[in-house]
């Protein structure tokens, strides 16, 4: 039997969100295909018209009684036709008017229907991906992607090794003395 590509976090605890007495909050993430590296980022109609190059992280506001995490991947599946699961909670930025949750999500599959508001999806490397993101937000979620992304490949690489010890400036293992 092979072993996943990933190892996913289950331990997301997943509450059901609750309004917000002003504004609104929005959920979406950063969808790695594990097997290129590279990250998904779609063009939308809102930043375009914004006056904008339009490419960001899929994401769109909360159902009622929906949790952050599920609509996470609702928002990936509708904008970019991705399912995708999460693997770790990225971010989540608050302001006056706004709550964002942001979650490091790993690509199943790919090519189901878009809705109506993307005008184009990508997937392209961490870098080309910097270079397309003109928020700031976006990029400062990027960061936090990368390393989320560094820590779960560091996870797996870990399950991965072989069970033999690991050797430090290629000292040999010391031999277990008798106590005095």
């Amino acid at each position: 039997m092979a072993t996943p590509a990933v190892t996913v976090d289950y331990r997301l605890h997943e509450r059901r969100s609750r309004r917000r007495r002003s504004g609104w909050q929005t959920s979406g993430g950063v969808v790695v295909d594990i097997a290129s590296g590279q990250v998904l980022l779609v063009r939308t109609k809102r930043e375009a018209r914004e006056g904008r190059c339009g490419w960001t992280w899929p994401k769109g506001l909360l159902d009622a009684g929906e949790g952050p995490v599920f609509a996470a991947i609702r928002e990936i599946g509708e904008e970019a036709g991705v399912h995708a699961e999460p693997l770790s909670r990225i971010a989540v930025f608050a302001t006056k008017r706004a709550l964002r949750h942001y979650f490091l999500l790993s690509k199943i599959r790919d090519g189901l229907p878009v809705g109506r508001e993307t005008l184009e999806i990508r997937w392209v490397d961490w870098g080309r991906a910097k270079e397309l993101l003109e928020r700031k937000r976006d990029r400062r979620v990027w960061r936090a992607a990368r390393r989320a992304f560094a820590a779960v490949q560091g996870e797996n690489r870990a399950t991965k090794a072989s069970r033999a010890p690991v050797l430090f400036n290629n000292a040999p293992p010391k031999s277990a003395a008798p106590s005095k």
